[in-house]
């Protein structure tokens, strides 16, 4: 991992000069997975946030041992979504599919703002790209100088669904042991097993294959997998049902015993969220973050930003801590708060002593008796690089198919603007088709209904993805996306990029 300091003194590089570590590559592995269709979907983001005309797309095609089959040459030049079947130009025997990019110009970002779509017979899974074949030795240092386990992993007690983990292997190929750990304030569990995965594929685990004993609530799964040079590797996580339906998301750094990641001070950090009706909301936070006590508590908003009520704060210790599972509306009636009349919650953490870590992550979760969406997020806090001048380009993907619901949440966590006025462009596979002028309101949230809002407009998308884009000076605002299948329940969501 890359610590955060890091990080944002190279986004401070990068706004005074576009030439200073410029990236002309980006890259991600797309797995192909058992039961499913997979896709990768893009706005063409290189165009109409970068204004880079000229980019390429090459897929490469990687059989079970790890060969190369064929590669494909696509030109990215037009102002539109991008939807690509990687198993219909090729083989269908291929394991993975290696996705790169490449421009003369910078690129800025080595990650490309992909997303990764898994359809199942009554589900469709989609995370953002969250692994990459890094571009050369010094971002291999760089990337890889700190080794830490991965997290942010749920574990749900349901007898019909198990949790997995899916192991990405880098371009040598992955000989090594696997380390499980299991944690609470209690107990210690540890399980190792060996793997053996051929380059440029990948291997999917069940947790109840695994340690089939092993506590499904109340503690953190942590997951070491041996380093590999030139790979930036995230855990493909999720639930899979009995049928073979499954919905994933990513792991996130085990922060825990790295030094100095921490703010100059004690400022809360903070995020807010969409209430979405008819859906069941937690919020999961996991001690993974620098060592510290964090005092956690939500404040319940209406639509124009007012708070209607709040919980009591709870601890949370980091590390060897208790994970912390907050049921939002179960909370917010124990507290006598009405959320028919809130749209949003905002997550507040503040140190008991000391200062704020950098990095708070968590898990939202939006769900409906079946298999979750599971969003892995962190905390805005005000000390992230932010210009009252500089325009930020946010923007992602948003299912459009007949057998789902989808919803679109703006959320606003500036503390300066207190409201902030968004013209949000619709794009599908043939361009811009639809517009729509919010306002929202700081700590407030606009939802609006995607697959309704589609079907009214006067051209209705027929992709199965499309994509939606706003610019702003307010850099603390965010989307959300969150589809429920009408027939299985199962859930999908993603953060905006």
């Amino acid at each position: 991992m890359k610590k955060f300091v890091e990080i944002e003194k190279k986004r401070q590089e990068q706004y005074s000069s576009n030439l200073v570590n410029s990236n002309h590559r980006s890259s991600l592995l797309v797995p192909v997975m058992a039961n499913s269709e997979v896709s990768i979907s893009f706005l063409n983001h290189f165009l109409i946030k970068r204004d880079i005309s000229s980019v390429a797309c090459k897929i490469t095609a990687i059989s079970e041992e790890g060969m190369k089959i064929s590669s494909r040459l696509l030109e990215i030049n037009e102002p539109h979504v991008y939807t690509i079947y990687p198993q219909d130009y090729f083989d269908r025997s291929a394991a993975c599919f290696l996705v790169e990019f490449f421009s003369s110009k910078n690129l800025v970002i080595p990650f490309p703002a992909v997303m990764v779509n898994h359809k199942c017979v009554d589900s469709i899974s989609s995370v953002h790209s969250f692994n990459r074949v890094l571009n050369d030795l010094f971002e291999d240092e760089e990337i890889n100088s700190i080794n830490v386990s991965e997290a942010a992993i749920d574990l749900v007690d349901n007898p019909d669904l198990s949790e997995f983990f899916v192991i990405s292997s880098g371009p040598f190929g992955l000989c090594g042991e696997v380390a499980l750990k299991f944690i609470n304030s209690e107990i210690e569990l540890n399980h190792v097993f060996s793997v053996e995965i051929p380059r440029l594929t990948q291997q999917m685990f069940l947790i109840n294959d695994l340690v089939p004993s092993w506590p499904k609530t109340g503690g953190t799964l942590l997951i070491d997998q041996p380093r590999q040079q030139l790979f930036y590797g995230r855990l493909f996580v999720g639930q899979i049902a009995s049928n073979g339906s499954f919905v994933g998301n990513h792991s996130y750094y085990d922060n825990s015993n790295v030094a100095g990641e921490y703010w100059s001070d004690s400022t809360p950090s903070m995020r807010t969220y969409p209430i979405i009706d008819g859906l069941d909301i937690l919020v999961r936070i996991y001690p993974i973050m620098s060592p510290s006590f964090i005092v956690i508590h939500l404040v319940f908003n209406r639509n124009d930003g007012s708070v209607i009520g709040a919980t009591n704060e709870l601890i949370i210790k980091s590390p060897r801590g208790d994970s912390l599972e907050i049921d939002v509306r179960t909370i917010a009636e124990s507290k006598g708060i009405d959320l028919l009349q809130a749209t949003s919650f905002t997550v507040y953490a503040r140190p008991e002593s000391g200062h704020t870590p950098c990095r708070i992550n968590h898990q939202v979760v939006y769900k409906k008796d079946a298999i979750e969406s599971s969003i892995n997020v962190s905390l805005f806090n005000n000390h992230v690089l932010h210009s009252a001048t500089h325009t930020r380009t946010f923007w992602g993907q948003l299912i459009n198919l007949d057998n789902c619901d989808t919803w679109l949440s703006i959320t606003n966590d500036s503390n300066e603007d207190l409201s902030s006025t968004v013209n949000i462009k619709f794009y599908s596979d043939n361009g811009i088709f639809a517009t729509k002028l919010l306002d929202v309101s700081s700590h407030g949230a606009i939802t609006i209904n995607a697959t309704k809002f589609f079907a009214e407009t006067i051209t209705k998308p027929q992709d199965e993805f499309v994509w939606y884009m706003f610019e702003s000076t307010n850099h603390f605002l965010s989307g959300f996306s969150i589809t429920r299948h009408r027939v299985s329940n199962h859930c999908t969501g993603e953060h905006s990029f």
